[in-house]
């Protein structure tokens, strides 16, 4: 299964244009899944899978990763660097 990172972001977000950017260019061509949510218009399904998980969004950017039924939450609130998610990620898997 490939796994699907998740950026939450909303509008007014400084950081958010920044993180979006990194996303784009650590998974661009990859078999990361990206999905790009706004927190605001958060689809309630995901929501209960999140609070099964015990992840809470409490700043955005937020960035989730999820792999084989399993979700860590990775940033809140932070811009990563692009070698740096894509370690995180390929450690997750």
């Amino acid at each position: 299964m490939k796994p699907t990172l998740y950026l939450f972001t909303q509008d007014g977000c400084a950081n958010c244009p920044a993180a979006k950017a990194v996303v784009n260019e650590a998974f661009e061509g990859s078999d990361v899944q990206v999905r790009t949510m706004d927190l605001r218009e958060m689809d309630s399904d995901l929501e209960y899978i999140l609070l099964e998980h015990q992840i809470f969004v409490a700043s955005t950017p937020a960035i989730i990763v999820e792999n084989n039924g399993s979700m860590k939450l990775l940033y809140s609130g932070k811009i990563p660097d692009v070698e740096t998610i894509r370690r995180e990620v390929r450690e997750f898997r």
